[in-house]
């Protein structure tokens, strides 16, 4: 049986993806070379061919994760074109929401280390900032609730997915398809 050759982008995204898991369940500072050749599928040695350096490979695979949520969320606004806005993004929060609790921990590993990249921070700021416009244009949707208010109020849930994220990791008994349920009543009781 053959295997399929992947190019050096595939390769990179796989080796990133590999790199991710691993530092979400581990933390950067653990993960060593040989963990992450071996979770890629790759020799160790070659981790050089594809990134700089472990640094690199880090940067890289943060800035990976915060593409697929976005894209994950662009593909349920077209596959249930009935779905708001407000409720596409809270559903691909609850979708991914194993992915999103890695990957909370992951950039929080990022926030507190040394190792600082104009890349990366802007990558995490580019999809706070994607996630505010998301929700405040879905808001604004809503009777009663003007732009200003719509803003403050995606400011808010912004935080509270985070808050969920980061509580699914110390309390796995938080059920989060719950909290969002609960969220997306007050939305709509708030807003008549």
């Amino acid at each position: 049986m053959r295997h399929k050759t992947l190019t050096f982008q595939e390769r990179r995204n796989a080796i990133g993806a590999a790199a991710l898991k691993l530092f979400s369940e581990f933390g950067y500072a653990a993960v060593s070379n040989k963990d992450l050749g071996k979770a890629a599928g790759v020799n160790p040695a070659l981790i050089y061919y594809y990134f700089k350096d472990k640094d690199d490979l880090f940067q890289f695979a943060v800035r990976m994760a915060l593409t697929d949520v976005v894209a994950a969320y662009e593909k349920l606004r077209r596959e249930r074109k009935s779905m708001g806005g407000l409720e596409a993004w809270l559903s691909s929060n609850l979708l991914l929401s194993p992915e999103l609790s890695g990957f909370l921990k992951v950039v929080l590993d990022y926030s507190y280390s040394n190792r600082k990249s104009l890349l990366t921070e802007g990558a995490i700021k580019q999809f706070y900032v994607t996630e505010v416009e998301i929700l405040a244009s879905a808001l604004s949707q809503k009777p009663g609730i003007s732009a200003q208010r719509a803003v403050k109020l995606a400011r808010l849930i912004s935080v509270l997915l985070d808050g969920v994220m980061a509580a699914r990791v110390v309390r796995p008994e938080i059920d989060a398809q719950q909290i969002v349920e609960s969220l997306q009543e007050l939305l709509a009781a708030g807003s008549h």
